[in-house]
């Protein structure tokens, strides 16, 4: 689903990441995602079995985030935000803030 280093895409049947594939294919993306992100997607998927609470998570606003890995990149890997998604498949309670 991106080139995240943690979890890159393989484009099966070529045998090869995607992330070499937009190195040769810029248009692949779209003008809007080449815009910002470049020849990178740096989405990284997870797929999540829930069976208990999940632990509080914090992540810093993109900005703090460049930041951070500018200034601790062994601890900070990246220098973006982490927007997350939940797309629950089956019913679930949620709390937030």
């Amino acid at each position: 689903m991106g080139t995240h280093p943690n979890g890159p895409s393989l484009i099966i049947e070529r045998g090869i990441l995607l992330s070499e594939y937009l190195k040769d294919n810029h248009d692949a993306v779209g003008p809007d995602v080449n815009r910002k992100f470049g020849i990178t997607v740096p989405f990284l998927l997870k797929v999540l079995s829930i069976r208990k609470a999940l632990s509080i998570q914090a992540h810093p606003a993109k900005d703090h985030a460049e930041e951070l890995n500018r200034l601790y990149p062994d601890m900070y890997k990246d220098p973006n935000h982490k927007p997350e998604l939940a797309i629950a498949l089956t019913p679930f309670e949620a709390l937030c803030g």
